[in-house]
């Protein structure tokens, strides 16, 4: 998929612990992009936009609504409610996206 240049591990949470240690697919194909910082954000604001990325992913998958993500080496955690699909030319679903912020 063109500008997913990108590889994933979804982890979900263990039942028991829960922990993120289940994987719920590995080599999932994606681009962790930057959120764009509006002119408008300062302080704490602008700190916080900063620990926040976008994930775009090919559209075949559904993402779980609890799920850490783990890209280069390094966790997010996605965020419920952010989940969106992008759309092209001809209506067809491309990509999903959803917001993810580092886990700590």
């Amino acid at each position: 998929m063109y500008g997913l240049d990108q590889t994933a591990i979804v982890y979900t949470p263990h039942a028991t612990t829960g922990a993120y240690t289940v994987v719920a697919r590995s080599e999932l194909v994606c681009r962790l992009a930057y959120v764009e910082q509006g002119g408008s954000a300062v302080g704490g604001e602008r700190e916080n936009i900063g620990q926040r990325r976008r994930l775009l992913w090919d559209a075949e998958y559904a993402m779980p609504d609890e799920a850490q993500v783990e890209v280069d080496g390094e966790r997010w955690n996605v965020l419920m409610g952010t989940y969106g699909q992008l759309r092209g030319a001809d209506s067809q679903v491309v990509y999903r996206r959803c917001e993810v912020v580092r886990a700590i």
